[in-house]
């Protein structure tokens, strides 16, 4: 019981997956076409994938209806009645706003001390000057130390999705021989394997967040046999010290510019040896 509970946790970790399994409890059976819609999803490699990890969770009918399997239910049941997610997500906001408070009050009170040493003659020009200067780098640091890790709001998670996705479709190439070049590149990149199946593979560069002051990136490649070839979908993020997730980018003005550019590098590489194997 505990490892159910424990994959259907995995499984619905994902905010597009857990909109995917209450539309279905609210609706009762809705077509591919009205899913799009409803979740507002751009792509559908996107919602395909999506699909493909809560197969055990859904039906499709002979009319193109998913519904939810009894899995499924109790999926939709554990959402509505412990809706965790949402509650972890405000839970770090305010405890991120309480750091900001303090953080900046501990910076005027000790500015407010060195000057009260420089009135009473305790501390020379030099000593005041030193101080000075580290109050304003504490500030600065403390902002972009900030804007780098705070959770996004709804209108940026518009504008910067949380993960880089691509799909691409290598034609000519069994499931095993793209799976075996997307090993290569697994090692040529140095990247520890997380979660591996036949059809998928999940892994990460650097310390796991929350185990320190890192921004690990995460890597996800689905793969599934279509026509004469294979359909894959990549996926890739760094998750900000276990606050929040965002996208890679090729761009220097961002955010964690450096960890995010070494993200997208690593990724382009997968997506031009994928390309590169087509026949």
């Amino acid at each position: 019981m505990n490892s159910g509970l424990g994959s259907l946790h995995k499984v619905l970790k994902d905010e597009t997956r857990r909109k995917i399994v209450l539309l279905l409890n609210e609706k009762g059976s809705v077509s591919y076409t009205e899913m799009m819609q409803a979740l507002s999803v751009g792509s559908t490699g996107t919602l395909n994938y999506h699909l493909k990890v809560l197969a055990d969770l859904l039906t499709k009918d002979e009319a193109g209806q998913y519904t939810l399997t009894e899995k499924g239910k109790l999926a939709s049941r554990l959402l509505l009645e412990f809706p965790e997610k949402e509650n972890q997500e405000q839970t770090k906001k305010k405890w991120w706003k309480r750091f900001w408070v303090v953080a900046v009050v501990l910076q005027a009170t000790g500015l407010a001390f060195m000057l009260a040493l420089y009135f009473l003659g305790a501390i020379s020009v030099a000593r005041m000057t030193q101080g000075l200067f580290a109050f304003v780098s504490g500030i600065v640091f403390i902002y972009f130390y900030y804007r780098m890790i705070r959770p996004p709001n709804q209108k940026q998670s518009e504008e910067n999705p949380p993960r880089t996705i691509e799909d691409i479709f290598v034609s000519g190439r069994t499931l095993r021989e793209v799976k075996e070049e997307v090993h290569r590149w697994i090692a040529e990149e140095g990247i520890t394997v997380e979660m591996e199946r036949d059809d998928f593979v999940r892994g990460r560069l650097g310390i796991p967040s929350g185990l320190g002051l890192t921004a690990p990136k995460y890597f996800e490649i689905a793969l599934k046999s279509d026509n004469n070839g294979v359909m894959v979908h990549t996926e890739g993020w760094i998750s900000m010290f276990d606050v929040s997730e965002k996208s890679f980018s090729n761009s220097i003005l961002t955010y964690g510019s450096l960890p995010r550019r070494k993200g997208w590098k690593v990724m382009e590489n997968l997506w031009l040896r994928l390309k590169d194997i087509e026949k």
